[in-house]
């Protein structure tokens, strides 16, 4: 179905045969989890390339939307014996993922074969729209991770190192069906909450009056959660309660401002202007959020100056922050759902003011 999808879009733009190296692209189009694959999509025929190792398992994905390859010797190649077999003079090719070795090696075997890098991954407006399947497994893994969070609220106890609660943050996530993280989790306490993307240290042990920011995420069934909740030990700072406050006004706004139609710039600025407003526009320097999925990050992007247009069925995080140097930080973030006529909020753990 995927691959009928893509093979309509490519072509609209006149794109066969189409090159495709991105793992997860190859992932989403045909099931295939391993470290070496290419997939060779023509008119009529499609080849799953890959080595030896894979085959028995390629054999088991296989449907009529493709066959497989046998990549015997170099990658490049096996993708010339795939032209040769559809006969063709041009290959187009996915350029986000290809490095200057490759595309030398490419060039190198297919001398007599235009090659034409293709910017705009088709493969990415698809994945954007998220089908029924995929939202239930997005809804699984935003439960598992409000699961986490609430078991992390009984854990959580001055003395602990955060490498510690980062440790019990992937140990539960493994212990309730997660493969992996869906990164590594940000367990950022006291002045290290300034930074949006702080590493838990194995000494640091946080301590009653910290302010304590964690952002985690799980792979569940192949697809990814990202959650963000601050919160405050024992006791609240007044400047980050105040900040904690407007973060809190700006993320309850740009959720209630997610609807089809918007774009990812106006609903970023939903958030941003609020933030400025109460004078701490230079504290919000990344943007509001992203897409989420088979990776953690994909499109759209929303973010300032960027102008893609919010659909249904995309599942993207609301995150804003504040962030003071030297004293700490506040970001909240939920994944949402698009939905006909607004978002569902697929992670519903509270994001009220939180003390322990």
């Amino acid at each position: 179905m995927r691959i009928r999808k893509l093979k309509r879009i490519l072509k609209k733009d006149e794109y066969f045969p189409y090159l495709i190296t991105d793992l997860n692209n190859i992932k989403y189009l045909t099931g295939f989890e391993g470290s070496n694959a290419f997939l060779f999509i023509d008119e009529k025929d499609s080849f799953l390339i890959s080595d030896s190792r894979y085959e028995e398992y390629i054999e088991s994905l296989l449907t009529g939307s493709f066959k497989f390859h046998l990549q015997e010797g170099g990658a490049a190649g096996a993708i010339l014996e795939c032209m040769n077999a559809v006969q063709k003079k041009n290959i187009f090719i996915e350029s986000h993922n290809v490095t200057l070795t490759f595309n030398y090696e490419l060039k190198k075997a297919l001398k007599k074969i235009k090659i034409i890098p293709v910017y705009e991954d088709p493969v990415s407006r698809i994945r954007e729209l998220k089908d029924e399947e995929e939202i239930d497994l997005l809804r699984e893994a935003c439960a598992i991770t409000d699961r986490c969070f609430m078991h992390l609220l009984n854990f959580i106890k001055p003395g602990l190192t955060e490498w510690e609660i980062a440790v019990e943050i992937d140990y539960f996530y493994k212990k309730n069906g997660c493969t992996a993280c869906s990164f590594d989790p940000i367990v950022a306490s006291g002045p290290g909450a300034s930074m949006p993307h702080y590493k838990p240290s194995q000494d640091k042990k946080i301590a009653r009056g910290d302010v304590l920011l964690i952002d985690m995420g799980c792979l569940y069934r192949g697809y990814n959660s990202d959650l963000t909740r601050t919160i405050f030990l024992d006791s609240i700072d007044s400047l980050l309660g105040e900040i904690y406050n407007i973060v809190y006004e700006a993320q309850i706004k740009a959720v209630s401002s997610v609807k089809p139609g918007i774009n990812s710039s106006k609903l970023d600025s939903i958030a941003r202007n609020i933030i400025s407003d109460y004078g701490y526009g230079d504290n919000f320097g990344h943007g509001l959020g992203h897409g989420v999925g088979i990776e953690i990050h994909e499109p759209p992007a929303i973010k300032k100056f960027t102008s893609s247009r919010i659909k249904k069925n995309m599942v993207i995080t609301i995150e804003p922050g504040i962030y003071i140097p030297g004293k700490g930080g506040v970001r909240i973030e939920d994944t949402v759902l698009v939905t006909s006529d607004g978002c569902e909020i697929l992670t519903k753990c509270s994001k009220e003011l939180i003390v322990i």
